[in-house]
């Protein structure tokens, strides 16, 4: 069966993409698609939404807008584009969460229109200055590179230093290079917001379903953040081997999306 194409779909706040599964899941959750920090909903359209939809779930994955030089957007602002997705879409989903979308998604667990979330290398409830701190001291240079990540054109301005941190040494040249040059000019203010603690309820204090997978060796969130991250949340967790920070286009992806369905089917029978 073929892998289905994404379409735009337009609702309150811009528009979305949006895959239709071949053979739908009587009763199952949406899945919303949150992209992290310096990226786009281009990010799912690479295969990993196509694999969802294929397994019978509806797939969203919509744009953060990111405001202007004079008020640029913050974390409540992303989460109001999350909402009227939600509001869109007209039934409960599952939030699947990377990076700053998965900070997003945990603001957002208490909504009454979300069923469960589900993070990848998620940015911490207690916020990334620790993570931060230690990428600092241990490795300056891509330290630098990544605080410029506001800067349009970023990524492919310091693409030695970004490939290895969100791709796997497994990723080919060309592949890396050409989703570097599509990243870049994330709102300042929200990366500064995501630094300090934040307002996120445990999903066990909820009632809400959550999952969380790390990468081994991922420098922005380091495994032991997410399996800190797991503990707020009391959910399981998973630390994937040979996979780097954005997960969703590294080498085997595949299996991450595998274990993503397995959680859902699970736990939405």
């Amino acid at each position: 069966m073929r892998a289905p194409d994404p379409f735009d779909l337009i609702y309150a706040r811009g528009s979305m993409l949006a895959w239709d599964p071949p053979a739908p899941r009587p009763g199952a959750p949406a899945l919303l698609l949150l992209h992290g920090a310096a990226c786009g909903p281009w990010v799912w359209a690479e295969g990993f939404g196509a694999r969802l939809s294929q397994a019978g779930f509806r797939a969203f994955a919509p744009g953060f807008n990111r405001g202007t030089a004079q008020r640029p957007a913050g974390i409540a602002d992303f989460a109001d584009d999350a909402r009227a997705a939600i509001a869109a879409i007209r039934q409960p989903v599952v939030i699947v969460g990377h990076s700053l979308g998965g900070l997003v998604a945990q603001r957002l667990l208490a909504e009454p229109g979300v069923a469960g979330i589900a993070l990848l290398a998620p940015a911490p409830p207690e916020g990334l200055a620790w993570a931060n701190w230690r990428l600092a001291m241990a490795d300056p240079p891509l330290w630098r590179a990544v605080a410029r990540m506001t800067e349009p054109g970023a990524g492919l301005a310091h693409a030695a230093l970004l490939k290895r941190a969100l791709f796997s040494a497994a990723m080919p040249e060309a592949l890396a290079l050409r989703h570097l040059a599509r990243m870049g000019a994330e709102s300042r203010s929200a990366l500064l917001e995501a630094q300090a603690p934040q307002p996120v309820p445990p999903a066990w204090g909820v009632g809400k379903p959550a999952v969380i997978y790390g990468a081994r060796r991922d420098p922005l969130v380091p495994p032991d953040a997410v399996v800190r991250t797991a503990a707020w949340h009391a959910a399981p967790f998973a630390l994937l081997d040979g996979m780097a920070h954005a997960m969703m286009l590294d080498r085997g992806w595949e299996n991450l999306a595998d274990r993503l369905l397995a959680w859902v089917e699970e736990g939405w029978k």
